[in-house]
């Protein structure tokens, strides 16, 4: 089994439905090649070293998927008409990644709301007083 990481930048602009539903569809793309995905995730939206298409920034996704025949060629040249991918790059990994577990991640951050949300109640309790 081979391990690869395939990094593409989308349209700044994008808003999370749109994001979430071109990650859906490079899934499939890949998943039609009989290929198991490990990790698919958006990574954030970050400044590009230099301007690609005239964007300064791009949102950046991440995809790590085994397979046992390569088709990386045919992925570079499907993503190369895709309009809204301004840039992308597959790599051979030489171990498995490591299972992304988002979920433990958004209970935390909900914890630290929850919680800052408890201190903002004291403090204004507190003032009242």
């Amino acid at each position: 089994m081979r391990y690869y990481e395939t990094l593409y930048i989308i349209h700044p602009d994008y808003e999370d439905s749109r994001l979430e539903e071109l990650r859906q569809l490079v899934d499939e793309k890949v998943k039609e090649h009989r290929a198991d995905i490990v990790n698919s995730y958006v990574w954030g939206k970050r400044k590009l070293a230099y301007d690609v298409d005239r964007y300064r920034y791009g949102t950046y996704m991440i995809l790590q998927y085994s397979v046992q025949t390569p088709f990386v060629n045919e992925l570079n040249n499907w993503m190369e008409l895709q309009t809204q991918i301004l840039a992308y790059m597959t790599t051979k990994l030489d171990d498995a990644p490591i299972i992304r577990d988002d979920k433990h991640e958004k209970e935390a951050i909900s914890e630290l709301e929850d919680e800052t949300k408890k201190n903002v109640q004291k403090t204004k309790e507190m003032e009242e007083a």
